[in-house]
């Protein structure tokens, strides 16, 4: 698969953004990111824990991906899949107790939004949970080994995920069905001229910003939950497609983990310049991609 025409013969652009506020609950399509010193503004500043600190994500409760989040002025909103649920707004910010977390083995604190959002967020997933803000001070560091120097939120890791159409259409194809691009929650999606061209982006501006390609996106279960609805995919898609074609020895790959130089502001439609091509590491091996077998 080379891709169509059109993206043959047009640079690479952006053709959809996303913010997801509450890490693990469904984020929200927009028509333009501002990127500040952690990536996009409000972006996975939240989190929901369990009393003892450990996390909550759609790994062990695919249910958050059926709770709505989002930004309206100053108020973080969101909204239950249960209609019995009243929808709750929150001020941004938060001043309770701060509380130790671990994301992939680093550690981050957030601080304990209110006694309302707990007890909300607890009737949802039916345990004792709270709702957790991570305050500017408390961003962690990038892996140094990767991207030193860069900060992030509650994400896995790296401050921007992107993804590609053309990579998304390749997997399709092998999958034999559709795999919306909501399984891999990115913030940008973008044409390139052939499937996993993305690969090699080292540098690239978009929106008068530089953004680097630091590592591979090495994919989970989660990519298995359908987000509308939280349940799990029954064949066990995209993972079992991507096995096949996008492994390096235990870990299976789609999408590139990105960070930015500066602040501004991208926008849907944006065209994207590839500065610098070369091979973006994997966790695993930092020389080489994934494999692109034919299926």
């Amino acid at each position: 698969m080379t891709g169509s025409p059109a993206a043959l013969d047009s640079p690479p652009r952006i053709v959809g953004l996303w913010r997801y506020p509450v890490k693990g609950m469904r984020g929200t399509p927009v028509d333009s990111l501002e990127l500040d010193e952690m990536g996009p503004r409000f972006d996975r500043r939240w989190i929901v824990a369990r009393p003892d600190g450990q996390p909550v994500t759609q790994r062990d409760a695919p249910l958050l991906a059926t709770v709505k989040a989002r930004l309206d002025g100053d108020s973080l909103h969101l909204e239950a899949s249960d209609r019995h649920m009243v929808p709750l707004a929150i001020p941004i910010g938060a001043a309770g107790e701060r509380i130790r977390l671990r994301i992939h083995g680093a550690t981050i604190h957030g601080r304990v939004v209110s006694a309302e959002a707990d007890a909300w967020i607890s009737e949802v997933l039916g345990a004792k949970r709270h709702l957790l803000y991570l305050s500017t001070e408390d961003a962690r560091a990038t892996d140094p080994a990767f991207a030193a120097g860069h900060r992030t939120s509650f994400t896995d890791g790296y401050p921007v995920l992107l993804a590609s159409q053309a990579s998304l259409e390749e997997l399709g194809r092998r999958a034999g069905r559709r795999i919306p691009i909501e399984r891999f929650r990115p913030n940008l999606l973008v044409t390139s001229p052939h499937p996993h061209d993305e690969d090699r982006w080292r540098r690239f501006a978009v929106g008068g910003l530089v953004l680097r390609g630091v590592k591979l996106c090495a994919r989970c279960s989660v990519t298995t939950v359908d987000q509308r609805s939280g349940v799990l995919d029954a064949d066990q898609e995209p993972l079992r497609s991507l096995a096949l074609y996008r492994r390096i020895e235990s870990l299976v790959y789609f999408g590139v983990n990105v960070v930015h130089e500066g602040r501004g502001r991208i926008a849907v439609g944006d065209d994207i310049e590839v500065l610098e091509r070369g091979v973006v590491p994997g966790a695993l091996s930092r020389d080489r991609p994934p494999p692109a077998r034919e299926a």
